[in-house]
């Protein structure tokens, strides 16, 4: 049996007009991942961003993610539309495979926009011939991830003492929202992934003044890092 499952999400940011000059935020960005081959171990990552800012020193950066349920296998780093195949171990048991890529836009040091992009695709040994999944699969799947990320986040709530029952998961692109300063410091807390590590997590209080980074390496440690507001400036504790 032979199947090819790609699945892509593609965005479109707004053109920025100030005055007589034109300023660019990220345009487009997309990726996707790839199973090309039931018997082989391909699996192929690929994405790509663009910025139509006017200032000569900008470049958008990408860094795609691939996690094999919510444990990392790898990432791919570079510049404007790059690709790139990674292989990796046999497949096994029906599982879905994600991707998630950071899209950043920088002049100089300074970040200037921020975006993200993901795909999923699901590798069911039983049946390789390709399938529509329909919406009730769909749900389900969703489902089951998100009771993944929820047991995995009271792992690391029981390991370090913490209750995250008035907290919500969000993601890297609501703290840009939030706040810059915030953004810089979270993304660094949730970057330098090595194999085995569980994604990792962002949870804020309905307050909206109180953020843990969750996560969970390979070894089995736990960690939680909390950001407090305080006098309108996020300061970690």
């Amino acid at each position: 049996m032979y199947k090819k499952a790609t699945f892509v999400l593609m965005s479109i940011g707004a053109l920025l007009l100030v005055g007589n000059s034109a300023s660019a935020k990220i345009t487009k960005y997309e990726s996707y991942v790839t199973i090309k081959d039931a018997t082989k171990e391909d699996y192929t990552i690929k994405y790509s961003a663009s910025t139509l800012n006017d200032n000569k020193k900008a470049e958008v950066h990408t860094d795609a993610s691939l996690f094999r349920g919510d444990e990392y296998l790898t990432d791919v780093q570079g510049n404007v539309k790059v690709s790139d195949t990674y292989t990796y171990y046999p497949h096994g048991q029906r599982i879905t495979y994600k991707v998630k890529t950071d899209h950043v836009e920088s002049v100089g040091t300074k970040t200037s926009d921020f975006k993200q992009s993901q795909d999923k695709v699901t590798y069911d040994p039983k049946d390789w011939t390709y399938n529509k999944v329909s919406d009730e699969e769909a749900k389900q799947e969703a489902q089951a991830f998100d009771n993944l990320l929820t047991q995995r986040a009271n792992e690391i709530a029981a390991d370090t003492g913490i209750d995250l029952s008035e907290y919500s998961l969000i993601e890297k692109t609501d703290v840009w929202e939030m706040d810059k300063d915030l953004f810089k410091e979270v993304r660094e807390l949730t970057g330098n992934l090595s194999k085995g590590d569980k994604m990792p997590q962002i949870h804020l209080h309905e307050s909206g003044e109180s953020l843990y980074v969750l996560r969970q390496y390979a070894d089995g440690t736990n960690t939680a890092v909390e950001f407090m507001l305080e006098n309108g400036k996020w300061e970690k504790k």
